[in-house]
């Protein structure tokens, strides 16, 4: 289970480091996406413009061929001249923002491509998780059924024992006695590391392992290695 657990744990942590990933890529292309948006919406008010402008000039032009005075003709063609020149203000803003317009599109192309294959990633770092999750579940449904079928030859007393040290110690109830020297009759607990007192070895070695001995620091159930029992039997 243990191993099952591990891998239910990497396989969410590089979920959320995929989703987090996506989150920044998602930000930056719609980041992008509202400056083409801007641009083109600039470039439409920049024709716009000068279409209002090529208008009044052809109004203007209209009036230059109907004016009756020399004074009303210059005044005219005056008027026209400033209008074209606002004109082409505005047609050389336009190209300069189509240009513009023509480098976040290629950035928008490249972002699409980025959010695509993030949102790939996500997706197979989720299944991954699914199948991590769905394996637990059925490995979990496994072992109440064992243990189930082991708690019925097992007497009251060591079954409650059993249940409060797996609440205490998140399921990792067992525990083996490793050998740190033998000559000096010295053993420690396999999970918490701390050494434990010769006699409850002794008496372990002296039931092979069906007595139930606790380690004294994280009260898991302490059990003796196959080979270390047999060796010492």
């Amino acid at each position: 289970m243990r191993g099952l657990r591990t891998r239910v744990d990497s396989a969410k942590e590089l979920l959320e480091i995929r989703e987090r990933k996506l989150g920044e890529v998602q930000a930056g292309h719609d980041e992008t996406v509202a400056r083409q948006r801007q641009s083109q919406a600039h470039i439409a008010n920049l024709e716009g413009e000068s279409g209002d402008f090529e208008q009044r000039v052809e109004k203007l032009r209209a009036e230059l061929n109907t004016s009756t005075t020399d004074k009303q003709y210059q005044a005219i063609l005056a008027e026209m001249k400033s209008l074209q020149e606002l004109r082409d203000e505005v047609e050389t803003s336009q190209l300069a923002e189509m240009e513009r317009l023509e480098a976040v599109t290629t950035e928008v192309t490249e972002a699409d491509t980025q959010l695509k294959e993030r949102t790939r990633l996500v997706q197979v770092a989720q299944e991954e998780f699914s199948t991590c999750e769905q394996a637990v579940a059925d490995r979990m449904g496994e072992l109440e059924q064992e243990r189930g079928l082991a708690a019925a030859k097992v007497p009251e007393r060591i079954l409650k024992l059993f249940d409060e040290v797996a609440d205490q110690t998140g399921g990792e109830t067992l525990a083996p006695v490793i050998e740190v020297s033998k000559r000096h009759r010295e053993y420690s607990c396999g999970s918490c590391h701390v050494q434990i007192p010769y006699y409850l070895v002794v008496d372990l070695h002296a039931d092979g392992n069906s007595t139930i001995q606790q380690c004294p620091n994280c009260l898991r159930i302490l059990y003796l290695e196959t080979a270390e029992a047999g060796a010492e039997g």
